[in-house]
């Protein structure tokens, strides 16, 4: 068991200096995609929570992985990691970077180190991302008929690269894992140069939007570097399934119960599906129908580009707000595990009363919170809620339920959004 008295190791808290994804070789942090709810700066946060379980050493199943950020660190502190996410990228992500304890030999192909080489040497393809996310012309680019996604001359790398990966793929050339590796480091290097502010519902009209910020990226040329790997000596899993399904399969798949199983669902109403949805086509490769440009009569058409299979295939009901809750209900049904970590925020769209009377039918409760200023567009636009509070609920199964603590938690964490001092990160609430 972690000791709850020890202070957050320093490597923990998240700084740009040290731990920037492009720069870093520290396996936590290295080459993460930027993402909405991205866990890195409540690194601090999860660990305080295990401190509260006594589960080292364990199985830690991550039923949401995402950026795979909570899984990675999770294979630091020793546990076996099972990362899931229902995510074509996501999955490969976690395939390729948590699965993984050593980079794949490539014995087909002459090694890691030649195989990145030879990608990053090809010549550039006018293919898929180039005809339909790119501008024809770098220097002139017409925001009004053309997508900006990338500039055209990543356009065409990201094209070479991946049909190059899928020529692989098809002559049997990619063993288990090789596929995944690489994929990781496209998807991250694809994110990179984007001209977004990482979320691919639209693009900057211009390179860098109209402050031209983040030029040093977005028309940097796309190169893939080897993702760094932990080798935490067990056999990690990564799955692409809906969570709720899963959950009841969990022993059957690791093959014992889990110790520790971690949630992060979605806490607002944008589906991950459609804010990266150009992740995925890279992933899939699957080429979905587009007009090549945005022009149309009247209005734009698809100027984003949005693939619509993310409505049937994998909208997630945490995305609305009346059906969040009983979505967590349904599956800390299935959950057959000695703790269960649930992290959310004050800006979630389950209620707190909601939220917290579910988990504490499970059994005992203990809380750490962590506020933090919320983000407004000027000084004068104050917002009513200055603060959120992020926090994460530890979840033993095997305490007495803690139904009658609900109400003193709930105010507690209130207070930490609205008190300046009433929630620092030294807050833990137990019942």
């Amino acid at each position: 068991m972690l000791d709850p008295a020890r202070p957050v190791p320093d490597d923990l808290r998240y700084t740009a200096r040290r731990h920037a994804a492009v720069r870093t070789d520290d396996y936590v942090y290295a080459q993460l995609i930027p993402y909405i709810g991205n866990k890195r700066k409540l690194l601090p946060l999860i660990y305080r929570g295990l401190c509260h379980t006594d589960s080292a050493a364990g199985t830690f199943v991550d039923l949401f992985s995402g950026s795979t950020v909570v899984a990675r660190f999770a294979k630091t502190q020793g546990y076996r990691v099972l990362a899931n996410d229902w995510e074509p990228y996501a999955h490969e992500i976690a395939a390729g970077t948590v699965a993984l304890n050593a980079v794949p030999a490539f014995a087909r192909l002459g090694g890691a180190e030649d195989v990145f080489n030879r990608l990053n040497a090809l010549p550039p393809l006018d293919g898929y991302v180039a005809r339909h996310l790119c501008p024809r012309d770098d220097a002139h680019p017409d925001p009004e008929r053309e997508r900006m996604f990338f500039t055209r001359q990543n356009g065409e790398r990201i094209d070479a690269i991946r049909e190059q990966i899928a020529a692989w793929e098809a002559a049997g050339r990619l063993a288990p894992g090789e596929r995944a590796y690489l994929l990781s480091a496209l998807v991250y290097a694809v994110s990179y140069v984007s001209n977004t502010s990482g979320v691919f519902k639209g693009f900057h009209r211009g390179w860098g939007g109209a402050t031209a910020t983040a030029l040093y990226r977005i028309r940097s040329a796309l190169r893939l570097q080897l993702p760094p790997l932990f080798d935490n000596g067990q056999a990690n899993l990564a799955l692409r399934r809906d969570a709720q399904e899963l959950g009841p399969d969990l022993r059957a798949v690791i093959g014992r119960r889990p110790d520790v199983v971690y949630l992060d669902p979605p806490y607002n109403q944008h589906p991950y599906g459609s804010n990266y949805h150009v992740l995925n086509t890279v992933t899939l490769w699957d080429k979905p129908p587009l007009r090549p440009g945005i022009e149309g009569n009247g209005p734009l058409r698809d100027k984003s580009a949005i693939r619509k299979d993310w409505r049937t295939a994998r909208r997630s009901p945490y995305n609305a707000a009346r059906d969040a809750l009983p979505a967590l209900r349904r599956l800390l049904a299935t959950l057959d595990a000695r703790w269960i970590l649930v992290s959310y925020s004050t800006d979630g769209n389950m209620p707190l009363e909601g939220l917290i009377a579910a988990l504490a039918e499970r059994g005992a409760l203990c809380i750490c919170t962590q506020p933090y200023k919320r983000y407004r567009v000027s000084t004068p636009r104050m917002s009513p809620r200055p603060r959120t509070v992020e926090f994460i609920v530890v979840l033993d199964t095997a305490g007495a339920a803690a139904s009658s603590g609900v109400d003193a938690i709930v105010a507690a964490i209130r207070r930490a959004a609205t008190e300046p001092g009433a929630g620092d990160e030294n807050l833990v609430l137990s019942v």
